[in-house]
């Protein structure tokens, strides 16, 4: 449940292009950005860059939605 929750706030806070990908991952507790993007593509099976890229692309994404 913790997981999910750090990937939806993660996931939303991805759309802001001002956000830094190691402030994220610090925001939703991980010590690095490495770490974060490990889980991230573990969960999401895209790396939270590309992630960010076909979201803001597509203007809309709101919440995660998992491949």
């Amino acid at each position: 449940m913790l997981a999910e929750v750090r990937l939806n706030i993660a996931c939303r806070l991805l759309l802001d292009p001002s956000k830094r990908l190691s402030d994220i991952a610090k925001f939703v507790g991980y010590t690095n950005a490495s770490s974060f993007s490990r889980n991230f593509v573990r969960l999401m099976k895209i790396q939270p860059v590309i992630y960010r890229q076909q979201q803001l692309a597509r203007k809309h994404g709101q919440s995660c939605q998992r491949k």
